[in-house]
């Protein structure tokens, strides 16, 4: 009976010493995570909505930050596209080449880098827009 006792008594102090162990490497991932969270959070709070109607972009030229989400709302009443220019190849700015996006729809993408970068409806290329990011 006594060597029962033992062995859950040594089960016991195993158990609760690998709990604090554990308990102790989540907390320094905990606060690797929390460094660094901040600036993932900054980066996707800074969003800008642009709209696409049957008029075209608005707003047609935007300013921003580099980090900054842009969001296409297609309220144009027919499939779109945000492209890149120019038009018809799309090769200068190939993150911007988000296809063809129904109506009610949007697509979306973040600016990594400063610069300035033009884009268009390919379906409607006198529809244009400017992002200038900084």
């Amino acid at each position: 009976m006594n060597s029962k006792i033992l062995l859950a008594i040594v089960a016991l102090i195993v158990i609760f010493g690998a709990f604090i162990l554990l308990g102790n490497k989540k907390t320094s991932l905990t606060t690797s995570i929390e460094k660094s969270t901040p600036t993932q959070v900054q980066i996707l709070k800074e969003n800008v909505t642009v709209t696409l109607s049957d008029s075209g972009f608005t707003p047609k030229d935007i300013t921003v930050k580099a980090g900054t989400r842009i969001i296409w709302v297609n309220k144009s009443g027919k499939a779109a596209t945000v492209n890149s220019d120019d038009h018809p190849t799309h090769r200068l700015y190939p993150f911007l080449n988000l296809g063809e996006f129904a109506d009610s729809s949007s697509v979306q993408v973040i600016v990594e880098k400063a610069g300035k970068y033009n884009y268009h409806n390919h379906y409607s290329a006198s529809e244009t827009g400017t992002i200038t990011a900084q």
